[in-house]
């Protein structure tokens, strides 16, 4: 394995964050990724399927794996995103001038990106969706439907009272347009020759190649959890699998799906799948070893 590199360059981020990602316990995650042994190897394939926002990828680039041997896919425009980053085709000018045009006063957000959500996305969408989705109420997902988004809802600029129990203002960007662009800016960079498929997972589990050095990371949207544009049914997306691929299959879920099983919390504490009492933000890696035995 590489030594990594983020020390130097700085550790890349998450553009932003929202509901259901997982920029909290990517270390955790991409802790267990680097026990199996095909991590031993520096020619093993990473798939981060169901990616998002990318914080596992991002995870793997910080730790020094080369984006050539990383393959997202994602149905949402994050799939659109980093689609354009991999291939090296991102116009961090357009992302400029669209960041420029969000007003300095932030009381004058919450209107700006509600105007912008309103107009045809066409080929924009790698553009537009980041600035929306920093500026998302409740950091809830948006998606694309068509040629419109859809459960667009955004943040108002809020200060504290002299009752208010918090004392800090809450943005209504978060990050901040400037910080969005930093992030994006060292991400085109640091992520060029990353493979993304903008497509179903079901559908590209046809498109794994048969490698016996390949490690297989999803995390799904959970059902009934969050409003999500697409769901899937991860118990037949497993089924679906094994009975296709010899790679080890990582899944998160809020659930055990298999009896190796850790349970990953946000606070930082790891186990196995006996003795543990579930939390609040309960989260389950599970592991399969596919056809690989």
């Amino acid at each position: 394995m590489p030594k990594s590199n983020s020390s130097k360059l700085g550790a890349l981020r998450v553009p932003c964050c929202y509901q259901g990602g997982k920029q909290r316990i990517a270390s955790q995650v991409v802790d267990h990724l680097m026990k199996h042994p095909l991590s031993k190897s520096n020619e093993t394939v990473y798939y981060d399927l169901c990616c998002g926002s990318g914080a596992v990828t991002i995870e793997l680039l910080n730790r020094g794996v080369e984006p050539q041997r990383i393959v997202m896919v994602d149905q949402s425009s994050w799939g659109a995103f980093w689609k354009k980053i991999g291939a090296g085709s991102y116009d961090l000018d357009k992302l400029r001038q669209l960041i420029d045009e969000i007003p300095e006063e932030k009381k004058q957000v919450k209107a700006h990106v509600s105007l912008l959500a309103k107009q045809p996305i066409n080929d924009e969408e790698a553009y537009i969706y980041p600035i929306l989705q920093a500026c998302s109420f409740g950091g809830k997902q948006i998606w694309r439907e068509n040629n419109e988004w859809r459960n667009a809802f955004f943040r108002d600029y809020w200060e504290p009272t002299s009752t208010s129990k918090r004392r800090s203002p809450a943005n209504p960007m978060q990050p901040s347009p400037l910080t969005l662009f930093k992030r994006i800016e060292a991400i085109s960079t640091r992520a060029q020759g990353i493979t993304c498929h903008q497509m179903d997972v079901l559908e590209a589990i046809d498109l794994m190649q048969e490698n016996e050095k390949t490690i297989v990371y999803i995390d799904p949207p959970y059902a009934g959890m969050t409003n999500y544009g697409f769901q899937l049914d991860i118990d037949r997306f497993v089924r679906l699998y094994l009975s296709q691929q010899k790679a080890p299959l990582f899944v998160s879920e809020n659930r055990p799906l298999s009896e190796n099983a850790f349970r990953l919390d946000f606070g930082g504490a790891k186990g196995g799948i006996s003795g543990n009492k579930p939390s609040k933000h309960d989260e389950w890696l599970s592991e399969f070893d596919g056809l690989l035995q």
